[in-house]
């Protein structure tokens, strides 16, 4: 497989977690030459979260791939920078655009 060493790989963290989380996706991307961090968000807000990764996305270069676990689904898709190639959704939140987190939670419910 040949490797555009060019991609930054972002991958966030959900709630009730951290960067470490990550350790052995980043490790094993890392073995096939990407360039991978991991954002810390705050878990403050989704404002504040979006912040966060806008500014870790600063801070590389060249064209980035978001992946988000749980809750940063919502934080991956609410970034709008040219600079993203691809959201990758691992058991993420996915809202619809202008849904909002809590609203996710309770689809099922407003079709009963």
């Amino acid at each position: 497989m040949a490797v555009n060493r060019d991609i930054s790989v972002i991958a966030v963290h959900g709630a009730w977690a951290d960067g470490s989380s990550w350790k052995d996706v980043i490790l094993s991307l890392e073995r096939e030459g990407l360039r991978v961090i991991a954002a810390p968000i705050p878990l403050t807000s989704l404002s504040d979260d979006t912040a966060a990764l806008k500014r870790a996305i600063s801070r590389t270069q060249g064209p980035v791939i978001l992946a988000g676990h749980a809750y940063a689904g919502a934080v991956i898709g609410a970034v709008n920078d040219d600079r993203v190639k691809a959201l990758v959704y691992i058991a993420a939140l996915a809202p619809d655009e202008g849904e909002t987190v809590a609203q996710v939670f309770y689809r099922d419910e407003k079709d009963s």
